[in-house]
């Protein structure tokens, strides 16, 4: 895992670009909702405008429809139904996404995450059941029928599951930390001080320039790649683009 990606802003054009040369991303399905994906593909095809695609993505697109009150099909961009802050809101939220899964595959790599626990631990347990909740939610939307409440709800929920993620995983921490190791790595030192930059270790109990200093024989915790696929799951279906990205960078 590069951790320069982690510090870059999400640029859409490219995810959208790059999954489509994509093969062998084969993620699983969390659940069937073929009735809503039908619907989003119908849907998208009259109302996606092509400045919007090019400003957000079709993957903020399509959870757009999903929360927000079906936009018409003679709707000009940010004008009558489209909203422009939600746009802002849910393209924000997919740049969250991305920084969760990037972020806690860069630092379980580096052995940051030996220090919480094995699979019993309550960190890990609390991950588990919100996202055993979160399908569950999902499920129970899906079979009230293919309303804007259920549709709403099920981006709802996501984010519920994102945000719950994010705290658990030292996410912001984090990415803090890698940024200001970035800048003071950028900065011109003598010679004697060049090599003496340790990445802060954003309350974790172990740097992350050691491989898994708990245990030597385990380079990873397999239970934060775990909960790292099955949040990918939850998101692919209706955000396909930025999941099979994801997917293939924790799977090699």
């Amino acid at each position: 895992m590069d951790k320069e990606k982690i510090l870059t802003p999400m640029n859409h054009r490219e995810i959208d670009y790059t999954a489509q040369k994509l093969s062998g991303c084969d993620i699983p399905d969390a659940f069937s909702c073929a009735e809503i994906l039908k619907w989003l593909d119908e849907t998208g095809s009259r109302v996606f405008d092509d400045d919007l695609i090019m400003d957000y993505g079709t993957d903020c697109l399509r959870l757009y429809l999903m929360f927000e009150a079906t936009p018409k099909a003679n709707d000009a961009p940010f004008y009558e139904s489209w909203q422009e802050s939600a746009l802002e809101g849910i393209y924000k939220f997919l740049a969250r996404s991305r920084r969760l899964v990037l972020t806690a595959a860069y630092w379980d790599e580096q052995g940051g995450y030996c220090g919480q626990g094995g699979e019993n631990s309550a960190e890990i347990q609390s991950m588990r059941t919100a996202i055993d909740e979160t399908r569950r939610k999902i499920e129970k939307y899906i079979s009230r029928g293919n309303e804007l409440p259920n549709r709403h709800n099920i981006v709802s929920a996501l984010m519920e599951l994102q945000k719950t993620l994010q705290n658990k995983l030292k996410i912001n921490e984090i990415t803090s930390s890698l940024h200001k190791h970035a800048v003071e790595a950028a900065v011109p030192r003598s010679r004697e001080t060049q090599n003496t930059c340790e990445m802060p270790r954003a309350g974790v109990n172990i740097s992350p320039n050691t491989k898994n200093a708990c245990n030597p024989n385990i380079s990873a915790n397999s239970d934060i790649s775990c909960i790292c696929q099955k949040y990918i799951m939850l998101m692919a279906q209706f955000a396909p683009n930025i999941s099979k990205i994801l997917w293939n960078e924790i799977k090699t």
